[in-house]
Order: structure tokens, then sequence, then C-alpha cells
């Protein structure tokens, strides 16, 4: 599978520094699913930021690649690290309540989570 899509415009590039923890996700959409629809969930995708503290940055768009399996929308939350993530994740109910708001649109979601390589000494 594979996701292309042209990143909302966020007043800074994505920059992943060492030691961050990644968030990607990938939302296959339910067949006749409107902009409306499209919307409110970029609206959801966006508002997570000020939702959750640990998020520095996230950024989403729209598919436009043939090969994602239907996957239509995509987004990137980076963290300052692991420990942000589980933070966020440990607010159950903040974040099923971020979920309930675009369930009845979703038929697929997968969620990667990395953490970027901290440069060693032999590495540079």
């Amino acid at each position: 599978m594979a996701v292309d899509w042209e990143a909302d415009q966020t007043p800074d590039p994505i920059v992943l520094p060492p030691g961050s923890a990644v968030r990607v996700s990938f939302l296959k959409l339910k067949e006749g699913v409107g902009e409306d629809a499209k919307n409110e969930i970029y609206g959801v995708i966006k508002g997570i930021k000020e939702s959750f503290g640990g998020i520095q940055q996230i950024t989403s768009g729209e598919n436009f690649s043939a090969r994602a399996k239907g996957f239509s929308i995509a987004s990137i939350a980076v963290f300052k690290s692991v420990k942000e993530m589980e933070e966020a994740d440990s607010n159950e109910e903040l974040v099923n309540l971020q979920k309930q708001k675009v369930k009845d649109y979703l038929d697929g979601v997968v969620v990667v989570d990395y953490v970027v390589p901290s440069l060693s000494s032999s590495s540079l």
C-alpha cells in the first residue's frame, strides 16, 4: 500500500527530530461519503493537536495515488517522544470522543507508530 498526499498548509514543514514518536494514520472512507463528511474528518484531525497537548506537528491530506487500496485520507502526528504519545493514548475518554466523531464515515483505519532513531556517535 502507498498513500501520497499534498499536506495541508502548516506554518512549518514536518520535521522528525531524532527520538520523536510518529503516528501515521490511514483512513478508508465508506462508499458515498461526500465532501461535507471529508471536511468534518479534516476538522477533527486538525483539532486533535489542541486536544492532545503532546503533539508538536500534525498534517493530513487526501490521497492522490491509485496504490492506496482505498485508503483515501492520511495524517501524520509528530510527538516529542514515546512518552508524550503514550500520555495522549492514556486519555481514553478523549480518544474515544474523537473516534466517535468520525466513525460513521469510516470503513477502515490503519495506524502505524514508530520512533525516529536517535543519532549515535558512530553515525556522525
